[in-house]
């Protein structure tokens, strides 16, 4: 277990250094507390952070906020978080969630995402494509009235072990993998100016054919992300090409990694093979 702690996430005391050498591999950090538990620590966990690493991205799970519990309460901290993110030119990508509470999370990021988003994406969105509606919330929130800009975080999905559960998934991998696919060039289709998409993928094909389009159609607003530790060759091939890529880098101390950790190994074999 250590080495995989050691291998994907980092521990506080290792944060600065990291931060610093993925920046100076021009392929920077979203900077993510691993903790899922809700406390007050949390809140003041992360508006510590965007004060200390201003113009940086950093990702947000509502569940940490407290927003099983009381979304009144998650608003609050949330709405304090955005305005410290304001203040200090961070990024605000918020993450997807198990689907008991993801329409919770929604609601909550729709919200703030008018009000913030008037002159550029400060808040990214994220959709699961591994679900069944995703592809038409996707174009619902591109197609809709709007006078902000919207952030598209495209996942395959992160909770698997939950989700398959409620009957909200799509059928097969296959399915998964095009649909995906499809989130791309339904962003491609229906965005508007100022939009911008980010890829947070290790699928090679699905990277492939993003840059296909950022190609084919001189696209300006399409960007990457890979998790720390993890196809660090998609990475730096695409850092060396000329395109915006991220590191999506966990941190927290060893307990509070665990379920991260478990989390990954479940929906990513491939995971197994870096501990060999």
């Amino acid at each position: 277990m250590n080495r995989l702690i050691n291998r994907f996430t980092c521990n506080p005391q290792q944060l600065k250094q990291i931060v610093y050498k993925l920046h100076k591999l021009n392929t920077p950090p979203i900077i993510d507390s691993v903790c899922e538990y809700s406390n007050y620590k949390n809140y003041t966990e992360i508006k510590e952070k965007m004060m200390e690493y201003p113009n940086n991205a950093f990702s947000i799970k509502l569940s940490s906020l407290g927003i099983k519990t009381s979304e009144n309460k998650c608003a609050n901290q949330l709405e304090q978080l955005i305005e410290t993110a304001k203040e200090n030119n961070n990024t605000i990508f918020i993450d997807a969630e198990n689907h008991e509470i993801q329409e919770r999370i929604d609601r909550l990021t729709d919200y703030y995402v008018s009000l913030y988003n008037i002159e550029n994406p400060m808040i990214y969105k994220t959709y699961q494509m591994y679900k069944k509606n995703a592809l038409i919330k996707l174009k619902e929130d591109l197609q809709r009235a709007r006078d902000y800009k919207v952030g598209v975080k495209l996942v395959r999905g992160a909770y698997l072990s939950q989700d398959k559960k409620l009957n909200v998934l799509c059928s097969n991998e296959k399915e998964v993998h095009l649909q995906y696919d499809n989130g791309m060039y339904q962003f491609i289709t229906d965005s508007q100016e100022g939009d911008k998409l980010l890829c947070a993928t290790h699928n090679t094909r699905s990277v492939f054919l993003a840059r296909h389009y950022i190609k084919r159609y001189n696209l300006k607003n399409i960007e990457f992300a890979q998790l720390y530790g993890m196809r660090d060759c998609i990475t730096r091939e695409l850092e060396q090409s000329g395109h915006n890529v991220y590191k999506y880098l966990p941190y927290g101390n060893f307990y509070e990694s665990i379920p991260y950790l478990l989390r990954r190994l479940y929906e990513n074999n491939s995971m197994i093979k870096y501990l060999i």
